[in-house]
């Protein structure tokens, strides 16, 4: 890559996650948005339901944050995120959703639709379904029982009963374009966001592993600062990346992993523990031997009242590290 040249990054999760990391990079990488197409909660739930269209929540979260940051995208971003509050057939559902299911419809399929809104709003990277196939998560928990649905997942409240693991409804292979996007990319980064409901889905849809290992791009994961109680009660850093590694394949590995070692405000704390949310631990001994290259820690706390990732010291940090590691990694293609 010529020393001028913004780099390639790919980021893979669900739209929550990996958004609040889209406005910064937006400013200095040409970034690419790899998005888990199994929500089936909320406004995109009935979308889909109804509809029978792939949920556009996700979708809208990433394109809203590649906005242009100017006063006609700030308008666009407001108009895209209301919701009804009322009407038949209207309540609850968001602007943004409406629009995409539109455009899904007008364009022929949910690839058009997609491209013809992110043209309309110049956006300022790359949003990608990960599968233009319509299938739903399952969870196997630990006595036996599934749940179909990422919603089910998400909402479950039965934390002595852990998730044994995770599969799709039936077959789906990915986006053309996304595969093509991970091969091209100099830094690939996983997550933030919630592990069994956006991050491992895109690992179930052939071909997305396949991408991973023929890319010459480190893999970076992002792990998130709190455990989730319906999907990662009582996890260690080290339990976050064994997971991730256990659906990328025997033998694959994950290059880097990005771990807050930074203090969380004791308010914050408590305020979290009432919905049995707690800090991640920092396990880094455990960490550091599963990891191909190393671990990246330090502080990436942000959030008076929300606990979040500083996205801005966090994009900092992980482009200065890119620039060391495409210096010294030896591309795999020939």
């Amino acid at each position: 890559m010529e020393e001028n040249q913004r780099p390639k990054v790919v980021l893979i999760g669900g739209g929550t996650g990996i958004s609040t990391l889209l406005a910064e990079f937006k400013k200095v990488a040409e970034v690419t948005a790899i998005v888990s197409m199994m929500d089936s909660g909320g406004s995109s739930g009935r979308l889909r339901d109804e509809h029978g269209i792939l949920p556009p929540g996700d979708i809208l979260k990433c394109l809203a944050e590649l906005l242009p940051e100017d006063t006609q995208g700030a308008r666009w971003r407001d108009l895209l995120n209301y919701r009804f509050l009322k009407g038949d057939g209207l309540k609850g559902h968001s602007l943004g959703n409406l629009l995409l299911a539109a455009a899904y419809d007008w364009e022929g399929g949910a690839a058009f639709g997609i491209e013809a809104i992110a043209n309309l709003l110049k956006i300022q990277g790359q949003v990608l379904p990960v599968t233009l196939n319509d299938v739903n998560l399952i969870a196997k928990l630990s006595d036996g029982r599934e749940l179909i649905s990422e919603s089910q997942i998400d909402l479950r409240t039965d934390r002595d009963r852990w998730i044994e693991y995770i599969y799709l409804s039936r077959r789906a292979k990915i986006y053309g374009p996304a595969a093509q996007a991970i091969r091209s990319a100099d830094h690939v980064i996983i997550g933030p966001g919630s592990l069994f409901t956006s991050i491992l889905p895109n690992f179930l849809v052939e071909g997305l592993v396949e991408a991973l290992r023929e890319t010459p791009a480190p893999k970076t994961y992002v792990l998130n600062l709190v455990t989730d109680p319906a999907e990662t009660h009582g996890y260690k850093a080290s339990n976050f990346i064994e997971k991730v590694e256990e659906y990328l394949g025997p033998g694959d590995r994950l290059d880097y992993a990005v771990i807050n070692t930074g203090p969380v405000e004791d308010r914050l704390k408590r305020l979290y523990a009432l919905e049995n949310k707690f800090p991640v631990e920092a396990d880094l001994d455990h960490c550091q031997p599963l990891l191909s290259q190393g671990i990246i820690s330090g502080n990436f706390v942000s959030g008076k009242t929300v606990l979040r990732h500083n996205s801005q010291q966090l994009v900092k940090t992980l482009l200065h590290h890119d620039s060391v590691v495409r210096l010294k990694r030896p591309s795999k293609v020939a």
